[in-house]
């Protein structure tokens, strides 16, 4: 629908991490649960006699038959399933059926039986795996605490409407004023829900977990003493963290809707050819306009000069740019999933169907322009700026295919899984 995006991923890199194999492949496998949210929304169990006078367009939990506040942990649920769901799973807590585990589950049976309701919730859709480990939900409180902090930076002039995840700070070059209304309760209940349901596997895929964070090589920034041992370091870190971050790119791009409707061969070609778009957006989110830096994953700030130093070159001039403009427009999560979502399913030379591709794209790009419509309202151009900062990554693209390559000669080599998703060529 954006027309065909060149196909050029590039990121930094050397190495493996320990406890990585160097030989790894990009393996995608089709998950098909994804692509059933429109079947899910249909089947809604019986409800008791209260909720019989409510409208007929109101929206059900699927697992109570009360009134369903959006969709959490992949199934559309109220706020009662979505916490009993969150608490079960989070205290390992079993249940038993004192009859037999055929509780039939509405509104006031959900009270009497915890191990039909449990069962409900799985029946529905709801993962354990979308909730946010213990780990997670630590590195999401130490960001939180970090964007806050950056907030005191931002142009006051500025205030954009809060992001759909409610219970969050703003984000990095964003400021709130006062209490201002959800864009999602203005748009379709099928953009919200994609919306909603994009915004959790963001955050559930953002950073790597501790344990593999333990593994990375450690690096002092401020250190100057030895200045090839520290370019070498550097560039070691920035392979490793970046080994990390593709898997996680790949674990989001599998859990897009319409990503496994996608042919084997497809799926790998949009990963390769959207490479280095998403790796610029995710590196934008992790800009920090406070301290003009990148903030990795393990929390480690790094500033031009130490990327530059790190073998990026002058490419972290167009990169901090970016990340810089982003910042300017207040960019939100919802905006920035969306966005990742229409890079990925851009057309891409040798696709098998590029018109499958591009009809899951405009699905993204129709939720973006919606939500835009309601969230930028005194901003009738925003939606057009947004779809220039994805022409300015092509071209950020191309000039990173440069100095990977470049970093290739000058190493010898980079890892393999990495040489795979950003499609270097071996010579």
């Amino acid at each position: 629908m954006l027309g065909r995006l060149q196909q050029s991923p590039r990121l930094w890199l050397d190495s493996a991490p320990p406890g990585y194999d160097p030989d790894l492949k990009i393996k995608v496998e089709a998950d098909d649960s994804y692509d059933d949210v429109a079947a899910k929304k249909k089947r809604v169990s019986s409800t008791s006699s209260s909720s019989t006078n409510k409208s007929a367009d109101e929206e059900l939990c699927l697992i109570c038959g009360d009134r369903a506040s959006g969709y959490h942990y992949n199934a559309l649920s109220c706020e009662g399933c979505k916490g009993f769901f969150r608490r079960s799973v989070t205290r390992g807590a079993e249940y038993v059926c004192k009859i037999g585990g055929n509780c039939e589950m509405d509104m006031w049976m959900r009270r009497r039986c915890q191990a039909c309701r449990l069962q409900r919730c799985r029946e529905v859709g709801m993962k354990e795996e979308c909730l946010l480990s213990e780990e997670q939900c630590k590195a999401r409180d130490v960001r939180r605490k970090a964007r806050q902090r950056s907030v005191k930076s931002v142009d006051h002039r500025e205030t954009p409407q809060p992001s759909p995840d409610s219970n969050s700070s703003p984000r990095r070059g964003e400021s709130v004023v006062g209490p201002l209304p959800n864009p999602l309760d203005y748009i379709s209940s099928e953009h919200r829900k994609l919306i909603e349901q994009l915004v959790l596997y963001q955050e559930k895929f953002e950073l790597p977990s501790e344990k593999d964070l333990a593994n990375i090589s450690a690096v002092k920034i401020s250190d100057r003493g030895r200045p090839d041992s520290l370019s070498l370091a550097i560039y070691k870190h920035m392979a490793e963290m970046t080994i990390l971050v593709t898997q996680l790119v790949v674990e989001f791009a599998k859990s897009l809707p319409g990503f496994a409707s996608q042919h084997k061969e497809d799926q790998i070609m949009l990963l390769k050819g959207s490479a280095c778009e998403v790796m610029m957006l995710r590196t934008a989110r992790r800009y920090d306009v406070e301290t003009d830096t990148v903030i990795f994953g393990n929390g480690t700030p790094f500033t031009k000069d130490s990327l530059r130093f790190g073998g990026l070159q002058d490419y972290v001039d167009g990169m901090f740019k970016f990340c810089r403009g982003m910042g300017a427009l207040g960019v939100d999560n919802a905006e920035y999933a969306l966005l990742t979502a229409i890079c990925l399913f851009s057309e891409r030379p040798g696709l098998e169907s590029p018109a499958l591709v591009e009809q899951v794209q405009e699905l993204y790009v129709i939720a973006l322009l919606s939500y835009v419509k309601y969230r930028r309202s005194p901003d009738s151009q925003f939606f057009a700026k947004l779809l220039m900062k994805l022409t300015e990554l092509r071209t950020l693209s191309v000039e990173h295919g440069d100095v990977l390559l470049a970093l290739k000669v000058e190493k010898g080599s980079l890892p393999p899984l990495l040489m795979e998703y950003f499609d270097i060529m071996e010579k």
